[in-house]
């Protein structure tokens, strides 16, 4: 009986296992896992129910064959079938989707669950010896990397002993920035993004009174959803056509939708199913361009919010207890209890010095695997079991998964799943995205043991 072994037992990796399990009962699975709860990751760890997905239930299946999964067990756990498709609901309750498909996987004899964390990986013979943290070593025909998100970069600063202080929270996907919490506090969130609006919620949701600031290069927030007509797809105008020649065509059809009164949301959709083509096909320097100049407003179209919780967002800032401010960290600083945040602003000569008592850093998982200082990530590195990917995020893998190791070698058992796939996919962190990888990974590795 053939074993793989799965390093990571967030979302990506019991999508994996599940499938796995499906396509073939003849092989053993061993989760390795270690941190948040296994099954629900990042993401779907959260308790606060102001937590909402981002995107709408209709797209939110575990199963790429059955688009609605979701849907029906919502509808089985007692929610009205009504305009359900439509509905954000609480990531707590969609984590509670993900444990209902894992207390099922549990059943399964074939699937030991390892709570402890990899930290190396050696060839032996013809299997993997992947070392843990306990001393321990487990063996392995095959192997998928489904490691999620780790903790965002510290920003840059001039000063970096702030980052050592207890008034800084690095990690914004716990509720830590919570405890003894004074509500008239000022708090400084770094980031403008998705993570910015699960602590805006989170420090409304305890009462807190004091300002929030919350700042990014360029001050952009995540757009809302709202019902739009379905604009025609264009995807064929853009085959074939340089980075520059396909904004221009974007920005066309954006102002051809604002003339028939059209929301500009809708040519943004359109695009959106094609966009992963569109990545693979751009060159690194066209990449490094976007990446630059581009991927701060595509986020905003990309990463909508529900209506409701743009509607808080917008209310804060009109109550004045939200600001959000374009600019660059330039120091923080913290002396006798006082901080001092001081922000050189975009676009202008002119500095702004903040008084806080708490910086959340929001800045979203950092994906520059050479930074990392995990143990495992250094060790794969060292050894070229893995490369780091030339854009910074993530590591070189082909379109399947299969990791691309030294001298362009692809190896035959190794897999990558979810942001690991980042500068080669692009969009490869949602559940659409994800669920996909997770079954072409599982097929490819059923079909090379049989």
């Amino acid at each position: 009986m053939k074993t793989i072994v799965i390093i990571g037992g967030g979302w990506s990796g019991i999508l994996t296992a599940i499938q796995l399990l499906e396509k073939n009962k003849n092989i053993s699975i061993k989760i390795i896992h270690s941190g948040t709860p296994i099954g629900l990751g990042v993401a779907y760890s959260t308790t606060d129910t102001s937590h909402l997905l981002n995107v709408p239930a209709e797209k939110m299946s575990a199963f790429p064959n059955n688009p609605k999964h979701f849907t029906d067990w919502l509808i089985a756990n007692g929610n009205s079938a009504e305009q359900l498709e439509k509905q954000f609901f609480p990531r707590l309750l969609y984590g509670k989707y993900i444990l209902e498909l894992f207390s099922t996987l549990k059943l399964q004899e074939q699937l030991e669950i390892i709570n402890t964390k990899a930290v190396d990986i050696q060839k032996k013979e013809n299997l993997y010896s992947i070392q843990l943290d306990n001393n321990k070593s487990v063996d392995a025909n095959k192997i998928v990397l489904a490691l999620g998100n780790f903790l965002p970069a510290n920003p840059k600063s001039a000063s970096e002993s702030f980052f050592e202080s207890s008034n800084y929270f690095k990690n914004p996907w716990n509720t830590d920035f919570l405890k003894g919490l004074q509500t008239n506090q000022n708090i400084l969130l770094i980031g403008t993004g998705l993570t910015m609006v699960d602590c805006v919620l989170s420090l409304k949701n305890a009462g807190l009174t004091g300002k929030i600031y919350a700042v990014s290069p360029r001050g952009y927030t995540p757009a809302p959803h709202s019902k739009t007509e379905t604009y025609p797809d264009f995807y064929s105008e853009l085959k074939g056509k340089t980075l520059l020649e396909i904004v221009q065509i974007v920005r066309k059809h954006i102002k051809i939708a604002e003339q028939k009164n059209s929301c500009w949301i809708g040519v943004i959709d359109s695009l959106r199913q094609h966009f992963q083509e569109l990545w693979i096909i751009l060159s690194i320097k066209e990449k490094q361009q976007f990446i630059s100049h581009i991927r701060h407003i595509w986020g905003v179209a990309r990463h909508r919010l529900p209506k409701n919780t743009y509607e808080e967002l917008i209310d804060l800032k009109v109550k004045g207890q939200l600001e959000i401010i374009g600019g660059r960290i330039n120091e923080i600083i913290e002396k006798n209890g006082d901080i001092t945040a001081t922000i050189q602003l975009r676009g202008i000569s002119e500095k702004r010095t903040l008084n806080i008592s708490r910086v959340i850093n929001c800045t979203g998982p950092q994906s520059n695997y050479k930074e990392l200082k995990d143990e495992l990530i250094r060790n794969l590195l060292a050894k070229k079991i893995i490369l780091a990917h030339e854009l910074k995020m993530g590591i070189q893998t082909n379109l399947n998964g299969q990791i691309i190791q030294e001298q362009g070698k692809m190896s035959d058992d190794i897999y990558a799943i979810g942001s690991l796939l980042r500068g080669v996919l692009w969009e490869t962190t949602a559940v659409p995205e994800i669920s996909k990888q997770a079954e072409q990974i599982a097929k490819q590795i059923i079909d090379s043991i049989k």
